[in-house]
């Protein structure tokens, strides 16, 4: 059996050094999407097995990052579609509320924040959701969010708009 090489390294072609560069950023769109960081970083590797495998195709090296990104989008919603990543977080948040005890009161207040804001970023629409993932978590432009989602620029600002808006305010009406 012969191996069989895993990226073009051809003149133009990305190297896997420079999608490395993105790590961080498929790993805040991967987590948006997850909402559990064990879970996040599986998914990080299958999204850089992907580029691997396909950063042969890429025609603009400008467009990595968008490309990167929507690979990490692409990857995130084919997994939530199994189901396996509602479990998951139920059963992380759950073992999170078993282990808070007296001493951890202000750090439960911040679990529980951020709990509100997972539930809330959690009940936006699918392309509500996914644009304020890609936006907040992968810190997209909008031009990027635009040609990542194939939407008009106009579209993405507006998805994106009524997203902040129904996220901060369920967190405000959490408050009262």
């Amino acid at each position: 059996m012969t191996a069989e090489p895993i990226m073009n390294t051809g003149e133009g072609a990305a190297s896997g050094e420079e999608i490395m560069t993105y790590q961080e950023d498929v790993f805040r769109v991967c987590l948006g999407f997850s909402r559990n960081p064990v879970e996040a970083e599986d998914l990080c590797q299958d999204v850089y097995l992907k580029a691997l495998r396909k950063i042969g195709t890429l025609q603009d090296r400008g467009a990595l990052k968008a490309w990167l990104l929507r690979i990490a989008r692409n990857t995130c919603l084919d997994q939530q579609k199994r189901g396996r990543l509602f479990r998951l977080f139920k059963r992380s948040v759950a073992r999170d509320d078993a282990r808070v005890g007296p001493a951890q009161e202000g750090e439960a207040s911040a679990r529980e924040r951020l709990a509100e804001l997972k539930e809330a970023v959690r009940r936006l629409p699918a392309k509500q959701r996914e644009v304020f993932v890609l936006r907040e978590y992968g810190h997209l432009s909008y031009a990027e969010l635009a040609g990542t989602l194939g939407l008009k620029q106009g579209t993405v600002m507006s998805r994106l708009s009524r997203a902040r808006k129904s996220v901060f305010g369920q967190m405000n009406r959490g408050k009262s």
